[in-house]
């Protein structure tokens, strides 16, 4: 066909084209396509229906319809095995409606609703979607919707890096960085939202993403994942700083306002234009409190919060503090305050303006505020009364003895005056009292004299001092100089006592002491008078005085001791009268002399282990005994006695007998150790108490039985050698054959040796 055909066909199909699309009542559901080879080139008409006229008759341009496309889908998508899904997406065309048909590839039924996948089980699943035009369905569009297991890995150290942001885009930009996990494809999917708006989507490959075009105090939330892998999801925010942007609402500070008075009223944008929202949103008209203006997030992020303090004041009463209740008549008038006692003070008039205190009386006098306070509402008004002067009457006191208790005098008048007394009390000099009255009461002041009698001292004659024992006879009960009274406490002639003298309760007089001097009756010692003596001693003549400092002097009966006859006899002494002394007894024995002639003593029996050693005296008498050279004792009984030899004495107390030496008391016993290391003590073990039983013999074997050593009491005994060698320190048992009042024993013990 020739060019000139071909481009007259094209015009003839535009021509009818455009005619039919013009009758089309859905504009935007078809799209014709007439084609022509020119020069072997496509040629393409769409129609342009917003310049067309509708309501055409169809009839007239009878052209066939076009087939629809399909719907824009998103595919594959990847979910976490047992995430919550939401319903698939498609996009459709301008006009299109989507028909979703589930897993079906073809035929099912369509629904509008989108399906939810289900993510409960690993694997791909396909989805179908078509769309429909103007009655004309276009094919079906696959999404595949992959569920993918938790593999274990995630997004690491999602975090905000402003240090990467270049300084240009600081205030303008977030810049987030992750890491990724190793084995896992560098590949991720991220949604961000800026302050919460709407989802901006994409992948990248790199561990970081910069948002832009932000504004100071903007916040993006980002949340990513690995695109193949969706477990591994991460979420974070990010802010954009506000640095110099800060701004602060101003709004003007709030007046104080009167309680119960109508509250200002909070506007939610500032003189800057800062818009926000307070808390409390209305203004308390009854209490303090502060409100706090709370820029809106979104359109100021940078914009800092405002605090403004109301102070509403409370209404008052006023309150006067210095206004009597009542004056005296003719007293200097009370100034009336122009202002209140309040913590405020609050000012104003009174009316009457002064107080006349000429008038007797009362007079209410009323205070009008000025306005501009916080008063509460009404009249404050004072009543002052002006009451006359009175003298306050009091009964009299009589005159006391000085030192006589007073009675608080009373706070009260007899004609009702209330006040105190200055000075304060006495009862031992004469003085006037004054009687103030308390402030507030029309009185003047009044004295009172109390008169006090000073008191006499009685009078007394000493008593000379007396011994124990001394009859008294009573004491005066009117003293030297008159005054009568009585003695307290009751007579005592066995101790020194002070006597007191209260005078009778009609006389001023003070009390008086007396003391009477009781010398206690003295026992004479004598320490040169023997209690006992020797049958025909020289007569000794006993001492006319005592040993005592100052000393005692008497008479004895008898005056001289006896000593012919034996026996105890007692010698009475006798103080000479006006020393306070009494008698003295002293008995005084006579011993026999001479009467001590042999001493005896028995030992217990050997080897024992208490050895007693008890002395026998052949004639009676008052002895001591002694054991080698230790003390004297009474008892002739001496327990666990070492063994050996040992030396006895006796002597007679009153050395009337000479005493009696034995030096041949024998004790036996055995060592109960020894230690043979050759250092010149206890290096030999023998019973050498019984060296003189010389024909005797002592065996020691070792503590099984085995025999060691023979020995004889006067050897030297055993040195600790057996064949030669030393035996071990150990106990050793012996067996000794000795005699004992001539008769024959054996005794078997053991003993120590020790190294």
């Amino acid at each position: 066909m020739k060019k000139s055909t071909k481009f007259l066909l094209f015009v003839y199909l535009f021509i009818n084209f455009s005619l039919y699309a013009n009758n089309i009542s859905d504009r935007e559901d078809y799209e014709i396509e007439v084609v022509g080879k020119l020069d072997n080139t496509m040629y393409s008409v769409e129609n342009d229906f917003n310049s067309r006229i509708l309501n055409k008759p169809h009839a007239q341009y009878p052209l066939s319809r076009i087939a629809t496309s399909p719907p824009t889908v998103t595919s594959p998508i990847y979910l976490c095995q047992n995430s919550t899904a939401v319903p698939l997406t498609a996009t459709p065309s301008a006009g299109g409606t989507l028909n979703w048909y589930g897993t079906n590839t073809t035929g099912g039924t369509a629904s509008s609703t989108a399906p939810t996948p289900s993510t409960a089980t690993v694997g791909t699943t396909s989805y179908y979607v078509s769309e429909t035009i103007s009655g004309v369905e276009s094919t079906r569009s696959k999404i595949d919707v992959i569920i993918v297991a938790d593999n274990g890995t995630s997004i690491l150290n999602l975090r905000c890096d402003p240090t990467q942001i270049a300084a240009a885009d600081k205030n303008s930009s977030v810049f987030f960085d992750w890491s990724n996990t190793i084995g896992v494809p560098n590949q991720y999917t991220y949604s961000y939202s800026v302050d919460s708006g709407a989802a901006v989507t994409g992948t990248t490959g790199p561990t970081n993403l910069q948002v832009f075009g932000l504004l100071p105090g903007q916040s993006v939330t980002l949340t990513v994942w690995h695109t193949t892998y969706p477990c591994d999801r991460s979420e974070f925010t990010c802010f954009v700083p506000c640095g110099t942007s800060t701004v602060t609402p101003n709004f003007p500070a709030i007046t104080p306002f009167c309680s119960g008075t109508v509250a200002p009223i909070l506007g939610t944008t500032s003189p800057n234009l800062i818009t926000g929202t307070w808390s409390p949103a209305i203004i308390s008209n009854t209490t303090n409190g502060s409100y706090v203006f709370t820029p809106n997030p979104i359109l100021f992020p940078c914009a800092t919060t405002q605090t403004l303090p109301v102070t509403v004041t409370p209404l008052a009463t006023p309150t006067f503090t210095t206004i009597p209740a009542v004056v005296c008549q003719n007293a200097t008038a009370p100034v009336l305050p122009l202002s209140s006692s309040n913590a405020t003070p609050i000012t104003g008039i009174w009316n009457p303006s002064t107080v006349n205190t000429a008038v007797l009386g009362p007079v209410t006098y009323t205070f009008t505020p000025n306005p501009g306070q916080c008063v509460t509402p009404g009249f404050t008004r004072k009543t002052i009364t002006v009451n006359p002067n009175i003298t306050p009457t009091f009964t009299a006191v009589p005159a006391i003895c000085s030192g006589t208790p007073l009675a608080a005098l009373p706070t009260t008048s007899n004609n009702g005056i209330i006040g105190i007394w200055s000075p304060s009390l006495s009862n031992t000099v004469t003085k006037p009292y004054i009687f103030t009255p308390n402030p507030g009461q029309c009185a003047t002041t009044a004295t009172l004299t109390i008169t006090v009698t000073p008191n006499g001292i009685p009078t007394f004659t000493a008593v000379p001092a007396i011994c124990t024992g001394t009859p008294l006879a009573p004491l005066p009960t009117i003293s030297n100089n008159g005054y009568a009274g009585t003695w307290t406490p009751a007579l005592n002639n066995t101790a020194t006592t002070t006597y007191t003298f209260t005078p009778n309760s009609d006389q001023c007089a003070s009390t008086a002491n007396l003391i009477i001097t009781v010398n206690q009756l003295k026992t004479p010692t004598f320490v040169n008078v023997p209690t006992a003596v020797c049958e025909n001693d020289v007569a000794q003549i006993l001492p006319a005085s005592s040993s005592d400092f100052p000393s005692i002097t008497g008479i004895w009966s008898p005056a001289t001791v006896n000593t012919s006859v034996r026996g105890t006899s007692d010698y009475v002494f006798t103080p000479n009268p006006g020393q306070c002394a009494t008698t003295k007894t002293i008995s005084i024995t006579v011993s026999p002399s001479n009467t001590l002639v042999t001493v005896d003593w028995t030992v217990s029996e050997a080897f024992v282990k208490n050895q007693v050693v008890t002395i026998t005296a052949t004639a009676p008498g008052d002895y001591l005994y002694q054991l080698d050279d230790g003390p004297f004792q009474e008892s002739p009984v001496f327990e666990y006695v070492s063994l050996g030899t040992h030396t006895i004495t006796v002597v007679d107390k009153n050395g009337c007998s000479a005493p009696i030496t034995k030096t041949n008391v024998l004790v036996v016993n055995y060592p109960k150790y020894f230690t043979p290391n050759n250092d010149g003590s206890n290096d030999t073990w023998n019973i050498f108490s019984l060296e003189d039983q010389s024909n005797f013999r002592i065996l020691i074997f070792d503590r099984y039985g085995k025999f060691l050593k023979e020995i004889r009491p006067k050897s030297l005994g055993w040195d600790g050698m057996y064949n030669g060698h030393p035996m071990p320190a150990n106990d050793y048992w012996f067996s000794v054959e000795y005699a004992e009042q001539n008769i024959p024993k054996i005794f078997k013990s053991h003993f120590s040796l020790k190294r």
